[in-house]
């Protein structure tokens, strides 16, 4: 399986927006503290999540070509899916983004499920965080998260039926946002937060 050496040499080459790489490690932490919570291999899940949006500056943050262009990295850089790329990474990163027409993967998978979960989560638990006085993560609160989740206007781009859907792993909501507030914790000096 690829490294996360050769993931943030990747990363340097073809991620050039800040808040693109600061998301796309949030979702790396979240995505180890979801594997190790239910008992799955904390490299694949993590490693997914740091690597799920590699294309989005490459396209221009074109949603019709996004993930599309997951497959032309691979090839450029000589990475073999079923390889260092392992089938259930793959397929996982290709899914969330189903949306776009153009990808024939679905979630299925524990992995897909908690990849697409989590990388919404990860934007909607900034924004929160944005919102404090004090623009620290950890002066959000588990209870707080839920009740900006029924507001309609609040991150309104935050897709916020991919975050229930974590529910399909054996996770509740309430679960998974307290995990997911430790993890981006954890590394709350490095992103600013």
């Amino acid at each position: 399986m690829i490294t996360r050496e050769r993931v943030q040499e990747l990363l340097d080459k073809y991620v050039t927006t800040e808040w693109l790489k600061l998301h796309m490690r949030e979702s790396e932490v979240i995505m180890r503290r979801l594997a190790k919570h239910l008992g799955e291999d904390e490299e694949l899940w993590g490693l997914s999540g740091l690597l799920h949006d590699i294309d989005y500056d490459y396209v221009n943050k074109d949603p019709d070509r996004h993930v599309v262009e997951f497959d032309k990295i691979l090839e450029m850089e000589g990475i073999k899916i079923g390889e260092e790329i392992p089938e259930e990474m793959y397929h996982a990163i290709k899914a969330h983004y189903e949306e776009n027409p153009a990808i024939e993967q679905k979630r299925e998978s524990k992995l897909d499920y908690a990849l697409s979960a989590a990388e919404n989560l990860s934007g909607f638990l900034v924004a929160c965080a944005l919102v404090q006085p004090d623009k620290k993560i950890s002066s959000v609160r588990v209870d707080s998260v839920l009740k900006k989740f029924k507001k309609k206007d609040f991150a309104k781009t935050v897709n916020r039926d991919l975050i229930y859907d974590i529910e399909k792993t054996g996770l509740s909501l309430e679960e998974f946002v307290k995990i997911s507030l430790e993890s981006i914790d954890e590394i709350s000096d490095e992103i600013g937060l």
